[in-house]
């Protein structure tokens, strides 16, 4: 992995801040950080993290990368902007918030020769990588029930979650802020054509955004594939089951971090697969800047990736209001 010209960090908030430490601390580079707030500078660099009030247009010898950490809202423009100063990037999840101006940004990526990837770091999952790899093992998939299910005042205890992007009624809400899920599972088995989904707005966390979403939609392959995701429960959980039949099953437990593989009712392997978060998004940082410098881009979602996982939440927001299946649209169109 060759260093960038320049490396910046548009967005300081915690998962800005996750990406600028895992790249100085693990990585052993030099990020800019780069806040939306300017008030944040003189903290950002007072705890030792180089910063800039704006993200300044790049010069000298490349490549130029950025990652865009700001909220969900700004994802679209930061992106574009960032392409425009001369930076290839990497946008957090989710890509954006619909996917109106979807087309101009793979527009502008295609006429400036640079790079657009998403930042989801499941992908980079030990154990999801080992689910994926025991697929072949399971045959011609049935089914797919995927879960992820925790409570969002746990997220940040120490900040008030009703103030937070989470809660907003148009940027925020489970289904974007768990779109992983989408993301894994049309990764692992293919884009649907179709979605039926009912999106839930119980009440009880006091937020303008939905907070429970059910999906269901049939892959190319012919597997049903179910998901939960809901901001409402305790204990959290966060695992994805493959089934052919009525005795094999494969099982990703993300929180128990385990893969479970079942032949028969008495025939069971476990394999037990430990990983600290940050590692996730180091290996993602890595593949990122490997394929800036021509290597192979691996595991990271591309733009187009990204871009069809917001096109089936615009499809799933359509189909709970209209309560029967809907297509999903080319992003490409809009």
């Amino acid at each position: 992995m060759s260093k960038p010209g320049i490396l910046a960090v548009r967005g300081t908030g915690s998962i800005g801040t996750r990406h600028i430490t895992v790249l100085r601390d693990l990585l052993r580079l030099e990020p800019v950080a780069v806040p939306v707030r300017t008030e944040r500078l003189a903290e950002r660099q007072g705890k030792g993290f180089p910063g800039a009030p704006a993200l300044d247009p790049a010069s000298g010898p490349g490549p130029h990368a950025c990652v865009i950490a700001t909220s969900t809202e700004r994802h679209l423009a930061d992106a574009q902007d960032a392409l425009r100063k001369g930076y290839s990037v990497l946008v957090e999840k989710p890509l954006s918030h619909s996917c109106e101006g979807l087309r101009q940004l793979k527009d502008l990526a295609d006429a400036t020769g640079l790079k657009v990837f998403v930042g989801c770091n499941l992908r980079f999952h030990k154990g999801l990588l080992r689910f994926r790899d025991m697929l072949p093992k399971l045959g011609t998939v049935e089914a797919v029930w995927i879960e992820c299910r925790s409570y969002l005042p746990d997220w940040h205890p120490d900040s008030d979650y009703r103030k937070s992007y989470s809660a907003r009624k148009n940027t925020g809400g489970v289904l974007l802020d768990l779109i992983h899920e989408i993301d894994y599972a049309m990764w692992l088995f293919g884009r649907p054509e179709k979605i039926f989904a009912r999106l839930e707005h119980s009440g009880t966390l006091e937020i303008e955004s939905e907070d429970t979403a059910d999906l269901m939609w049939m892959s190319p392959g012919g597997a049903a594939v179910s998901i939960r995701l809901d901001y409402i429960t305790r204990p959290t959980r966060r695992r994805m089951t493959a089934v052919v039949g009525s005795n094999r099953t494969l099982e990703w437990d993300a929180i128990g971090q385990t893969v479970r593989w079942m032949s028969n009712a008495r025939d069971a392997e476990v394999t037990r697969i430990e990983q600290e978060r940050d590692d996730m998004y180091r290996d993602q940082a890595e593949a990122f800047l490997r394929a800036l410098s021509g290597g192979r881009a691996g595991d990271l979602a591309t733009l187009e990736e990204g871009a069809d996982a917001v096109a089936v939440c615009d499809a799933a927001r359509r189909s709970s209001v209209s309560g029967r299946e809907e297509t999903i649209r080319d992003w490409r169109e809009n």
